[in-house]
Formats: C-alpha cells, sequence, structure tokens
C-alpha cells in the first residue's frame, strides 16, 4: 500500500493545484502521508527502545538489527 501511495501521490498533487473537490482530495492525501510518516516516526522510536532494552540485556546482535529496522522507518518516513 506504502507503494501505491508514493505513486498516486504526486498525481493527487497535481490535481491539488485545481479548485474544488480536487484540491480537498490532494489535500487529504497530503494529511494521510503525513500521519503515515508520523506514525513510521512512532514506531521507529518504539524500536529504538526495544534495541536499548536488547542491547542492556547483552544481546548485541538483536539491538543492532532492531536499531537497523528503525534507521529504515525514519528514512522511509523522510522520504514520505
Amino acid at each position: 500500500m506504502k507503494k501505491i501511495m508514493l505513486v498516486a501521490a504526486p498525481a493527487l498533487f497535481a490535481l491539488a493545484a485545481c479548485d474544488g473537490p480536487a484540491e480537498e482530495a490532494g489535500e487529504e492525501m497530503d494529511d494521510v502521508a503525513e500521519a503515515q510518516a508520523e506514525v513510521m516516526d512512532e514506531k521507529a522510536e518504539a524500536l529504538e527502545a526495544q534495541a536499548d532494552i536488547a542491547e542492556d540485556a547483552g544481546n548485541a546482535g538483536e539491538a543492532a538489527e532492531l536499531e537497523a529496522e528503525a534507521e529504515t522507518l525514519e528514512d522511509t518516513a523522510d522520504d514520505i
């Protein structure tokens, strides 16, 4: 679904330049994309907290995996 959003978003943003229902639809798509980015950021924060716990427990491998996943989510959110 994320890929569909990334493909459909530019087309909807082009429609957003028009007045009326198309503009409202474009604004709604922008709001949805922003909300998705915020959710990804929150998930990344949770993964970083889990990584800290894993590292404190002496599981460096798991901590590294969780940190990498968190970084990927943050990068994806930044690109939205």
